[in-house]
C-alpha cells in the first residue's frame, strides 16, 4: 500500500502574548517560537514527507519580521519535506499577511493554499493536498468544495474550520455530510485548540490536533501534534507532545492547615506528586476549596508567592466557605447577624440560576466582617 509520513499541526500562534502573565509574557511569545522550532526538528527527525499546518501559524498578521524570519528560516530547514499551509481566520490570506510581505523568500518546499478551492500535486509523494485559506477574519457559508479527489493519488485536504458548529458560524462551518462526500483520504482540521481523537466519516479520516503550545488555562493539559502514515483507507497516527510548558488547573481541598504557609506546603506536595519531573516547569492556577474555621486567615497573595519562587507561575483562587452554623449566626443581635439573616432569607426566594451568587455574595459578606476582603476579589 501507498502512503506517506505526515506530520499535522495547527494553531501555534506564534507572536500571541498572554497578558495576564505580566513579565513573562514576552518570554511566552517566545517559547511559541521555540515549540514551532521542536515541531520542525520533529518532522526532521521522524523523516516526515509532508509538514500540514491547518490555519493560525501566526497570531495576527501584524507580526515582528524576526518571527517571520525565524519561520522561514525553519521552512529552509527541512528541504525534502513538502509543507501545506490553509491561512486561518487569525492569519488571514489578506495583503498584510506576511507571507505575501515575505514571496520573493518562501522556499520553493512551502505551498500556501490560496483564498479559492485549489490543490497542490506532489507527484514525487503520490499525494494531491486540497484546501483554500481564510482571506478575511471571517468566513460564513454552508461548506463545500468544488475539486473532485483524484483516485490515483492520497488525496488529503488541509483546512481550518469549525466542525460541528452551526452553519452561521463566522469560522468557516465544517458539517459532517461535507467530510463525508469529501472523497479525501484525510482531513487535517485547524481552529479547535483542544485535540480530537481520530475520526472516520464516510471513507475520510479526520482530526484536529489541537494547540501545539497553551495560551491559558483554558487550554490545560499536553499539547502537541499529530505524526504517522495516511494511505487509501488509513490513518495511523499518534499524537506527539510538543508543549514546553502545560496550564494546569489543581484544586486543593483544604483540611488542617491553619496558614498561609502550610497551604503553601501542602499545594507543592500536590503538584510534586501529580507532575513528577517536570512539575517546576508548568503554570498553574491554584483553587483553594473546602469549609474553613473563621479564624483561619489565609493570604491569597503568600500563597502564591510562596508556590511562585518554585514554579514557572502560579496564581491562587480562594473559593473556601467559612464553617459556621448559619442558622444560628442569623439570630445573632448584631449587624452580621441582620447581613446572615436577609441573604439566607434570598437564598430562600431565589432561583436555582441565582443562587450561587447569592452564596457566594453570603460567603463574601462573611470574610469583609473578618476585615479579610481584598478590594479586587473577585
Amino acid at each position: 500500500m501507498n502512503t506517506v509520513k505526515i506530520l499535522h499541526c495547527a494553531d501555534l500562534h506564534i507572536g500571541a502574548a498572554e497578558s495576564s502573565l505580566g513579565t513573562l509574557a514576552n518570554s511566552r511569545r517566545a517559547e511559541a517560537l521555540i515549540t514551532f522550532e521542536n515541531i520542525i526538528s520533529i518532522a526532521k527527525g521522524e523523516g516526515t514527507k509532508l509538514l500540514l499546518i491547518a490555519g493560525d501559524l501566526f497570531d495576527s498578521n501584524n507580526i515582528e519580521d524576526a518571527f517571520v524570519s525565524r519561520v522561514i528560516e525553519c521552512f529552509n530547514s527541512i528541504p525534502e519535506t513538502e509543507i501545506i499551509y490553509a491561512a486561518g481566520n487569525h492569519d488571514p490570506l489578506t495583503l498584510n499577511s506576511p507571507f505575501i510581505k515575505f514571496k520573493s523568500i518562501l522556499p520553493k518546499n512551502f505551498h500556501i493554499l490560496p483564498c479559492f478551492d485549489s490543490v497542490v500535486e506532489l507527484e514525487n509523494l503520490g499525494v494531491k493536498v486540497y484546501g483554500r485559506s481564510f482571506d478575511e477574519v471571517y468566513v460564513s457559508g454552508a461548506p463545500s468544495f468544488s475539486i473532485t479527489p483524484d483516485d490515483d493519488f492520497i488525496n488529503i485536504m488541509c483546512i481550518h474550520g469549525d466542525f460541528g458548529a452551526s452553519t452561521d458560524t463566522k469560522y468557516n462551518p465544517i458539517s459532517s455530510s461535507f467530510i463525508e462526500s469529501s472523497g479525501m483520504d484525510y482531513m487535517a482540521l485547524g481552529h479547535i485548540h483542544k485535540r480530537s481523537d481520530i475520526a472516520r466519516l464516510g471513507s475520510t479520516y479526520f482530526a484536529y490536533p489541537g494547540c501545539p503550545e497553551g495560551q491559558g488555562f483554558d487550554e490545560s493539559g499536553e499539547k502537541g501534534v499529530l505524526l504517522g502514515e495516511i494511505g487509501k483507507g488509513l490513518a495511523d497516527l499518534r499524537f506527539i507532545p510538543t508543549c514546553k510548558r502545560i496550564h494546569a488547573t489543581v484544586s486543593i481541598t483544604l483540611g488542617s492547615e491553619e496558614n498561609s504557609n502550610q497551604v503553601a506546603e501542602r499545594i507543592l506536595s500536590v503538584i510534586k506528586e501529580k507532575y513528577k519531573d517536570n512539575w517546576r516547569d508548568n503554570l498553574y492556577k491554584i483553587i483553594l476549596e473546602g469549609r474553613l474555621s473563621e479564624n483561619i486567615k489565609l493570604s491569597t497573595e503568600e500563597i502564591a508567592s510562596r508556590v511562585g519562587v518554585e514554579v514557572y507561575f502560579a496564581k491562587v483562587k480562594d473559593k473556601t466557605e467559612i464553617a459556621v452554623d448559619l442558622e444560628e449566626l442569623s439570630r445573632e443581635d448584631s449587624l452580621k447577624g441582620i447581613f446572615v439573616k436577609n441573604m439566607l432569607s434570598r437564598l430562600q426566594n431565589a432561583s436555582e440560576e441565582e443562587k450561587p451568587l447569592i452564596k457566594k455574595a453570603l460567603d463574601l459578606g462573611l470574610k469583609a466582617f473578618l476585615s479579610e476582603v481584598k478590594y479586587n476579589e473577585d
